[in-house]
């Protein structure tokens, strides 16, 4: 593995929840495990494992914040039980750019849809996918679930403007 700085092997630290239980474990093999280069060992053996995990958790509650914008109906039926779920998720998982805030959220919709499909609002799994997929057009089928009204089932289309962004239209069926 290639040698790298503090700062580089503080933000690989920082991302990687694994990484940093070997930090409080074994912090020699965290350092390892990060790429450190042996020069900038006595500033790793400065690190708290606890105020290092503070930090990504501040970290986590941003990223947090950006997937609430874009699952509000999802992360609202999840309640009480969002932070958790998002924590444990977050912590394996830091998305890779192109449009990183994008591709975490949709993530996070494709694992909580593969724990349990009822937490997923499908209008909103459907736009991440979409704006995820590159494609220039797709049509789906959507069922959205209203509470304390009957079910809506509609087509969203989807088409990509000439800039790359998204444009979504949503037609309900028998109303």
């Amino acid at each position: 593995m290639e040698r790298v700085d503090f700062i580089t092997a503080f933000g690989r630290l920082l991302r990687d929840g694994d990484l940093r239980d070997r930090l409080a474990a074994d912090p020699r093999s965290a350092a390892e495990q990060a790429g450190l280069h042996p020069d900038d060992w006595p500033a790793w053996r400065q690190l708290e494992p606890a105020d290092v995990e503070f930090q990504a958790e501040v970290l986590l509650r941003k990223r947090l914040d950006e997937v609430r914008r874009m699952l509000p109906e999802t992360c609202r039926a999840l309640g009480e039980t969002l932070w958790p779920r998002f924590h444990a998720y977050a912590r394996k998982h830091w998305p890779a750019e192109p449009e990183a805030k994008i591709r975490d959220a949709a993530q996070f919709c494709r694992q909580l849809a593969a724990q349990a499909t009822g937490l997923v609002c499908a209008a909103e799994r459907n736009r991440l996918d979409f704006a995820v997929s590159g494609r220039r057009f797709a049509v789906r089928r959507v069922r959205l679930k209203n509470a304390g009204e009957a079910d809506r089932v509609g087509l969203q289309f989807f088409r990509r403007r000439r800039d790359g962004r998204p444009m979504e239209i949503f037609i309900g069926l028998g109303w």
